[in-house]
């Protein structure tokens, strides 16, 4: 037993500076404690509980391909071990390996018996592979990653795909959160790791860091690359382009969504009958279009919102239930109307800025607890307001801000390290500020200003490198000093 002991510490000592690989090891102590006949049925046993985020006998019993009532006892001896804690508080006696543990334990497997690891891995994902609910595809696609890279890959694509305008927030943020843990764990490469690179990335970017992105985007498109994958290299274009964007890059941000709507057309052309390089298609026109009205070239810019819209209009006459392409034909709307706006076509402008506000409404009443589509709800509104306001009506603009800032007053609360909905907030005070000093309520328009001038402070010093935030918070300090002038 002193041979072991000494033995366990020098390889503690080995691991100095990994806690993960030192709490696998305290584990693998704590199994050599056990009586010579446990040991190996327990350490398999562990195999498979490491592999999972939690389980119970069921799942053992389906992973490792053991009897029920042999999985019923290995699952007992389980819950005796130190490292093993109850799964949240339920009906169900759940179990999880701690997480310092589980991460070493599974890395270590995954490095000294491979084929084991993803043998484990395609037992695991079998077992969530028929249930649809959104936590049982993140853990499907979770093994598979590690089970079939290729496979996973692929099936990552597709439930980006899926997601990306009609899932809730926070399953986005679940699926870039089990992602990202197979990245620190280094068990990703090729495709399978472009992928995750890429979710994780636009999960990031919905929450409004685009700006930090830009070396994620970069290792995502080399990946793409070296793979041949033509649709990771469109997104990772699409990405690049947004961070270049947010930098006050936009030359260079025209050059990466050129790049984005070249890989789109071709991939549209080759399959004319997939909606979904069908709305790739369309999103890329919408890429391009934001760049050309940042630039003031506003004739370019109504072409491509108009390609962007006429494509998701076509999708979206396809499948009319399907919520998500919905979303983003509202999307093309705002962008049609936000250009025609521009141009001083107020009438057609408003219309467009309307059939948005109808998709929304009708999105927002089919599920009100979906946070995403409370927020283009909100954008809506606001939208509607400026085209209100442009025109001279005061009081209907005022209503639609307040009903915008209402909803993101309420987003806000429930996720304050949302980046995104908080520069949204200080956008809602800016614009009530706006429609309340033209009606000469001066004071309330002032304390407006300010607290719009108090989030932008806030968020800028969070990220120095967003150009648009910098360029708010100037123009905020700016006005706010003007109006105060004008007002003593």
């Amino acid at each position: 037993m002193a041979d072991l002991i000494i033995e366990f510490l020098e390889r503690l000592e080995q691991a100095k500076g990994d806690p993960h690989a030192q709490s696998a090891v305290a584990a693998e102590f704590a199994l050599a404690a056990r009586p010579e006949a446990e040991r190996e049925p327990l350490r398999a046993a562990l195999d498979a509980a490491a592999l999972l985020h939690w389980f119970d006998a069921r799942l053992l019993h389906k992973v490792l391909g053991i009897p029920e009532e042999d999985a019923v006892k290995r699952f007992k001896a389980l819950k005796d071990l130190p490292f093993v804690e109850q799964y949240r508080r339920g009906e169900h006696d759940l179990r999880n390996v701690h997480e310092s543990t589980r991460l070493g334990w599974r890395k270590q497997l995954a490095h000294a018996d491979g084929p084991r690891f993803r043998l484990l891995s395609k037992q695991a994902s079998d077992c969530f592979a028929a249930d649809l609910a959104p936590a049982a595809q993140i853990e499907r696609i979770y093994h598979l990653l590690c089970a079939d890279p290729e496979a996973g890959a692929s099936g990552l694509e597709t439930l980006n795909r899926q997601w990306s305008s009609s899932a809730y927030p926070e399953d986005r943020y679940a699926l870039a959160a089990v992602l990202k843990e197979l990245e620190d764990s280094q068990l990703l490469a090729g495709r399978a790791r472009a992928w995750a690179l890429l979710v994780i990335a636009w999960a990031r970017d919905t929450r409004g860091e685009t700006a930090q992105l830009q070396e994620v985007a970069t290792a995502a498109l080399l990946l793409a690359r070296q793979t041949k994958d033509q649709s990771a290299e469109g997104d990772a274009q699409a990405l690049l382009g947004d961070v270049l964007q947010v930098q006050g890059k936009l030359e260079e941000a025209q050059v990466a969504f050129g790049e984005y709507l070249a890989i789109s057309r071709r991939l549209a052309a080759q399959d004319p009958g997939n909606a979904c390089w069908q709305r790739e298609l369309a999103v890329a026109h919408s890429k391009v279009g934001g760049v050309f009205e940042a630039q003031g070239k506003l004739a370019q810019a109504q072409a491509a919102f108009g390609e962007f819209l006429a494509i998701l209009g076509r999708v979206a006459a396809q499948d009319p239930s399907n919520a998500g392409w919905q979303r983003e034909l509202a999307v093309a709307h705002s962008k049609v109307g936000g250009v025609l706006q521009a141009q001083g076509k107020l009438t057609e402008a408003q219309a467009e800025l309307e059939a948005r506000m109808q998709i929304n409404s009708r999105l927002v009443e089919l599920d009100k607890s979906n946070a995403a589509w409370q927020h283009g709800l909100a954008v809506a509104h606001n939208l509607l307001g400026d085209a209100l306001q442009a025109q001279g009506k005061l009081a209907e603009a005022q209503a639609a801000f307040e009903e915008s800032l209402v909803i993101i007053q309420r987003l806000a609360a429930q996720d304050p390290n949302n980046a995104g909905w908080q520069r949204d907030l200080a956008v809602g005070h800016n614009r009530v500020g706006d429609v309340l000093e033209a009606k000469g309520k001066l004071g309330e328009a002032q304390a407006a200003f300010g607290e719009c001038l108090t989030i932008s402070r806030r968020l800028v010093a969070q990220e120095p490198g967003n150009v648009g935030w910098q360029r708010e918070l100037a123009v905020a300090c700016i006005q706010l000093a003007r109006r105060s002038e004008e007002h003593t």
